[in-house]
């Protein structure tokens, strides 16, 4: 064999890797691809259902609890609409308070800070009395696309403008590191003393992720939205004054509600560390680094 042969097969060996490295890559993007054609059509589906669901919410006596925020508060990613972190979080509440509660779901897929301000909160100041409870879940699309500086101002302007007592959600885990940590040290920082809870989200959503996440390796699954649901859980004020009597229904939501709660149970709190390595990588969600 003469001499030029171990150059020859070193190249071999790193074209070989280069094409196995883009097989890799075209795998996962035509994976990533197929799952968010999915999710797109989940979309439109889940928003006619809630929508549906609104209208029924508007008119009873049961509490009411009013949902803002984007594809995660629609339940995009679960097996249905009520799959997600709203659908865990209604039944809990039923479970609790022995009232089945009614839920108006004003959030859009899609939406960042900016359309909570313009559209949705003009929706909830509209209604002909306050709800029992305000929630506020939102930011995911905003760390993809806001300019960090823009989006802590119109995170300002929206604490200010949630009624109090509403519960706000910190960023989720597995996004941008550093521009997540900013917009929570933020909400930790501001949010109480606009008469606010906060709702650690970031706490209940590390690694390891796999099995967490839907199709589009973006929006979690039914198994990741128990952990969202556990993080807005623990934030609950405690049950409002009602004088309506027990509702019988809500005995059927028993078993999910103890999913939430043991989820809540045994989530250990991540720390919040802005000079970490960003955990954005679609194929470590997949494979649980």
């Amino acid at each position: 064999m003469s001499d030029t042969s171990s150059p020859h097969r070193l190249a071999l060996l790193r074209c070989l890797a280069a094409q196995a490295g883009l097989l890799a890559v075209a795998t996962v993007w035509r994976r990533f691809s197929l799952g968010a054609s999915e999710t797109r059509a989940m979309a439109h589906r889940y928003a006619v259902a809630w929508d549906e669901a609104n209208g029924a919410a508007v008119d009873g006596e049961t509490p009411l609890w009013v949902a803002l925020g984007d594809s995660a508060a629609q339940g995009v990613g679960a097996s249905s609409h009520d799959r997600g972190y709203v659908g865990l979080v209604a039944e809990h509440l039923s479970v609790r308070d022995g009232v089945t509660w009614r839920v108006l779901n004003l959030s859009r897929s899609g939406a960042r800070a900016a359309d909570v301000l313009a559209t949705q909160l003009p929706a909830l100041e509209a209604l002909a009395a306050p709800p029992d409870l305000v929630t506020c879940v939102v930011g995911g699309n905003d760390l993809l696309r806001t300019p960090l500086p823009r989006l802590l101002a119109t995170f300002r302007t929206l604490l200010a403008r949630l009624p109090a007592g509403s519960v706000i959600a910190t960023m989720p885990q597995g996004l941008s590191r550093r521009r997540a940590s900013a917009v929570n040290a933020l909400l930790r920082a501001e949010a109480p003393s606009a008469g606010l809870r906060v709702a650690d989200v970031w706490a209940r959503t590390g690694p390891p992720w796999q099995g967490k996440y839907a199709s589009d390796m973006f929006h979690p699954n039914d198994v990741g939205y128990r952990d969202w649901a556990a993080a807005i859980v623990d934030a609950l004020p405690d049950r409002p004054d009602t004088t309506a009597a027990p509702d019988a229904t809500a005995a059927r939501d028993v078993t999910a509600a103890r999913d939430v709660t043991a989820a809540r149970d045994v989530t250990t709190a991540a720390p919040d560390v802005t000079d970490a390595p960003d955990a954005t990588a679609a194929t470590g969600r997949q494979s649980g680094h």
